[in-house]
């Protein structure tokens, strides 16, 4: 049973990854990822079921489209491939290797695996869209994050660290704040940071993609072909030079676009003081000694409230991930920018250690958030010694750093564990 399981899951891994090919493409350019269906980018024509067959059809049709014999990017099955073995492999880790200890039985935790297969495919979307264009999808990030807290609160697994009832009641207060600041910025109450910065800095990518090369066609003639008039000069006309397009090498504002960041980013400040003055005002109340300690902790106690505890608690423990994964991100944003004078850290940076937090909890994204540099480090030196490129997309050392804290995580956990001991019992307090 547990083969048929692995087979069926990387053929819908496979799936899923055709369909990351269509977001990675459409969603950053504005376009609809449901219609049109699938058609060849260059001549027009809809892609056939059985030509659509992920990785399969690619290597029966030779790389070529059935139509108009045009070549069809690698990148496709490698997509398709990567996002199968990336949920197929997360099986194989938790429920046949037991790599990691207390996944429980797949029929029983599938709630937990489904929401962490949909985080790594998210992170391949927003990762494989960060490095070509420099932008995190954020819809990726929300759909990821909704899955996680839904799962959690559902089906709460133990691979969801969980938190003190003070801890969830501010991270339930901070979502609370979050939801006022939005509403107040759509009503013009609040004004979004940057909004008045010229384009970033960069152009389009390198090589445009498989979807946007332009396909060479002879003009058609009619009647015979005219010779040179008399008089006529026989010399060919200069032919301009097409704007050679240029990789992108910057992406951070700076008063290059005419904005002072660290005027823009406590615009942010000022948004976050809903969520910041919720949060401290609902600790004061489910603290010891607040009027609402007594309901609150029942509310949260399995002695008291039984089962339904439980899904409070996993419900916050999502919350609560959440809150702590973009609070790492975005206060290494907000203070980079006022020491530096120039945007620290991407927006899209916060969603993504967001998203991971809603799915596994606060601890995954705390260690993520301090492994990542070192496996950016190398490539970032690398960059600079090439090409004198001071920056890098983020996204995908954020996205490999969360993976390799998940995979890894009972080792981790082993070695970390006193210190996070100590750390436990001085906020327990």
């Amino acid at each position: 049973m547990a083969i048929a399981w692995l087979i069926f899951l990387l053929a819908i891994g496979a799936c899923v990854g055709s369909f990351l090919n269509v977001v990675v493409w459409r969603l950053p350019r504005g376009q609809s990822i449901v219609y049109p269906p699938s058609h060849c980018p260059q001549c027009g024509k809809a892609i056939r079921w059985y030509d659509n067959i992920p990785v399969l059809s690619w290597l029966l049709l030779r790389a070529r489209c059935r139509f108009c014999k045009k070549p069809i990017s690698v990148r496709y099955p490698i997509v398709e491939a990567v996002t199968a073995l990336l949920v197929g492999g997360l099986y194989v880790w938790y429920f046949l290797a037991e790599l990691r200890g207390g996944a429980g039985v797949f029929v029983e935790a599938w709630p937990m695996y489904l929401a962490q297969a949909a985080l790594l495919c998210g992170l391949l979307a927003c990762s494989l869209v960060d490095i070509e264009m420099w932008i995190v999808p954020l819809e990726v990030c929300w759909v990821v994050s909704v899955v996680g807290i839904v799962s959690s609160a559902a089906a709460p697994h133990p691979f969801t660290a969980s938190c003190t009832p003070a801890s969830g009641a501010m991270a339930l207060a901070a979502g609370v704040g979050l939801v006022v600041s939005i509403v107040l910025t759509r009503l013009g109450l609040l004004r979004p940071s940057f909004i008045d910065a010229d384009d970033r800095a960069g152009d389009t990518p390198a090589k445009p993609a498989p979807e946007e090369q332009p396909v060479a066609r002879k003009p058609k003639r009619k009647g015979k072909p005219k010779g040179r008039k008399p008089g006529k000069s026989s010399k060919p006309k200069p032919v301009e030079p097409k704007p050679q397009p240029q990789r992108i090498t910057s992406a951070a504002f700076s008063k290059a676009h005419g904005v002072n960041p660290r005027a823009e980013v406590l615009r942010e400040v000022l948004f976050l003081a809903p969520a910041i003055g919720l949060a401290i005002a609902a600790y004061m109340l489910v603290a010891p000694g607040g009027a609402l300690f007594g309901p609150w902790h029942d509310l949260t106690s399995v002695a008291a409230s039984g089962r339904f505890a439980a899904h409070v608690n996993g419900l916050l423990a999502a919350v609560f991930g959440y809150m702590i994964g973009g609070l790492w991100i975005w206060g290494i944003r907000i203070l980079g920018t006022l020491g530096f004078g120039k945007e620290a850290m991407g927006m899209g940076d916060v969603h993504i250690l967001a998203a991971v937090g809603a799915v596994t909890g606060w601890a995954v994204p705390t260690v993520a958030f301090f492994v990542s540099p070192f496996f950016a480090l190398a490539w970032a030196v690398a960059l600079w010694l090439r090409r004198g490129q001071r920056e890098l997309p983020y996204g995908p050392w954020l996205a490999t750093g969360s993976l390799v804290v998940i995979l890894f995580y009972d080792a981790i956990s082993n070695w970390l564990g006193p210190h996070a001991a100590v750390f436990a019992a001085a906020w327990n307090r």
